[in-house]
């Protein structure tokens, strides 16, 4: 019998003692805290680069409209061979890659290799005559459902600038306009460029707001050539860039934009007086906060607040090439109420990975905002999804989609290991140890609970197996009722071992298993509805494969009541 089918039944044997030595236990009704779900990766590899895109991953946030049937997402990918391609999917909040519709290229190349007008492609009209390379970032709707679009334009290389140890050249916030449902798309110009224009610069962007009738977008600044200490000779000097605001009023824009026109003059950025200076190339003011602003934003209707998330990479800590220093890779989620001020201490750590757990250069990025109940234009409710790219690593092949559930009011039956983790075993969750048939509590170790084997581990988002002792953290219901399950299991010391095999199961019954290999940090997700009578019991257990070493697995699931 394979180690494999072995430690299936170990697992199986395991979750059945469990059922029936601990159904009983089940305590009162509990307070909850948890408002943020675990993660569930809601597009594969597989989904992303099916068909003809394969070789290609996702270079940027996906941009999601609405008609009255439909839910659409464009997304644009850079192709490994070299070049941006544009994608165009049909499928719902839980599958935004569930049905293609067209890949198109960027737009028709003209002999100097800048786009041009023309059919067939993405950009079929092109309003300047020196554009390189052009990616989607947000989207508008002016009409409910309608078919008129307004995208914010990601653009690089402009005039042929960039190169070898300047990817990016100049770089530029633009706007393009569309009259047939994000068919095909007029790239009316750009709107936004950076001080001084610096290359190479990554003006990054463009999460929008909507406050007061004006558009306010997002944008990475810099102030090389402005203050003494950021030399225009010294590109990569520290604290020289930051994030920046520019703003445009909404009607002016999108009546420029329905005439085919850009009136670039309209947007105005922030320079601490208020909206005083040029979007092309003004003096700016850095905004309190900062992280990667390849994302989006919104509003809620629920609060009256301003949302962003903002991510980190594992890149090194410095430029210096002798430090490998690396950072965490997190999502953070900021607010605000007026759409500049923002508070630096984020409102939700929606994810916070150590960057030894993690590839280099690796973690979240690409970030889109959808509402759960359906609103457009970066608005909201209560709550909204949140979905991250995992791992856009250079050259990439493992990589999905990650969507997280915010919710931004009370807590109510909501359950996350993460949120509720205690040094005390307690009436919902319990931190145990198995081998064979048997089970016992787990001992409280200061940090973690352990076994009587001391690599058998529940960390507070983690379980690490033993040689024979598989950790097992069980869920007990306090109450009948339909819940949600959700997590995704996946692989945090990438530098050695052989995975791990990993179950779920409602009382004796198995519900979902994975084999998770060595370094894979995108995972498997469990995401499943499940009928539970009061003192029911969900087990997550992990298991090793041939030996234990280096077994540590991010495992944070969440549980929540319909």
């Amino acid at each position: 019998m394979s180690e494999f089918r072995t430690l299936r039944l170990r697992c199986a044997t395991l979750c059945l003692a469990l059922s029936l030595g601990l159904a009983g236990q089940a305590g009162a009704q509990t307070a909850t805290v948890s408002r943020v779900t675990s993660p569930v990766i809601v597009a594969t590899p597989g989904q992303m680069t099916q068909g003809s895109l394969a070789g290609t991953q996702l270079d940027g946030s996906l941009s999601t409209y609405t008609t009255s049937t439909e839910r659409y997402w464009l997304a644009s990918a850079w192709r490994h061979s070299g070049g941006i391609v544009h994608t165009l999917h049909r499928g719902g909040l839980d599958a935004p890659y569930g049905q293609f519709v067209w890949q198109k290229e960027m737009c028709n190349r003209t002999p100097a290799n800048y786009c041009g007008n023309g059919t067939g492609t993405a950009f079929t009209q092109v309003g300047h005559t020196d554009v390189t390379n052009l990616w989607f970032v947000s989207l508008y709707q002016p009409s409910a459902e309608g078919n008129e679009l307004l995208a914010f334009v990601h653009e690089e290389n402009v005039a042929g600038s960039g190169g070898p140890g300047n990817r990016e050249g100049r770089t530029r916030i633009g706007l393009a306009w569309s009259s047939d449902y994000g068919n095909t798309w007029n790239y009316l110009g750009r709107i936004v460029s950076a001080y001084g224009d610096p290359q190479p610069h990554n003006i990054q962007g463009a999460p929008y707001l909507i406050k007061d009738g004006y558009f306010h977008v997002y944008y990475v600044d810099s102030l090389r050539g402005a203050v003494p200490q950021c030399p225009a000779s010294e590109p990569s000097t520290p604290g020289c860039i930051g994030m920046a605001v520019a703003r445009a009023s909404v009607a002016e824009v999108i009546a420029s934009a329905r005439a085919g026109q850009l009136n670039a003059g309209l947007w105005k950025k922030y320079d601490g007086n208020g909206f005083t200076q040029n979007g092309l190339g003004g003096l700016w003011q850095p905004l309190s906060i900062w992280g990667i602003t390849h994302t989006q934003a919104v509003r809620s209707s629920y609060d009256g607040k301003f949302y962003m998330p903002l991510t980190a990479m594992t890149w090194k800590a410095n430029g210096d090439p002798n430090d490998t220093t690396r950072i965490n890779s997190s999502v953070k989620l900021y607010e605000s109420t007026d759409a500049v001020n923002w508070n630096p201490s984020p409102a939700f750590v929606v994810a916070d990975e150590p960057a030894h757990s993690l590839k280099p250069d690796a973690g979240y990025q690409y970030c889109t905002i959808a509402d759960r109940n359906g609103a457009v234009n970066a608005e909201a409710g209560q709550s909204f999804y949140l979905y991250c790219m995992k791992d856009p690593t250079y050259m990439a092949s493992n990589f999905g989609i990650y969507r997280w559930e915010v919710n931004l009011g009370a807590s109510v039956d909501a359950y996350r290991q993460s949120a509720d983790f205690a040094s005390t075993q307690g009436q919902v969750w319990r931190y145990l140890r198995g081998e064979g048939a048997g089970l016992s509590p787990m001992s409280w170790a200061g940090s973690y609970w352990v076994g009587s084997e001391e690599w058998a581990r529940i960390y507070s988002d983690a379980m690490h197996p033993a040689t024979t002792q598989m950790p097992a953290l069980q869920w007990i219901a306090p109450k009948a009722g339909t819940v949600r399950i959700e997590g995704t299991l996946r692989d945090a010391d990438v530098n050695c071992g052989d995975g791990v095999n990993a179950s779920v199961a409602h009382n004796g019954t198995e519900i979902f298993s994975a084999d998770i290999a060595n370094a894979d940090t995108v995972g498997r997700s469990i995401a499943q509805d499940r009928s539970v009578a009061a003192g029911d019991s969900l087990f997550f257990i992990v298991a090793p494969k041939g030996d234990n070493f280096c077994d540590t697995s991010r495992w944070d699931p969440s549980v929540r009541y319909h």
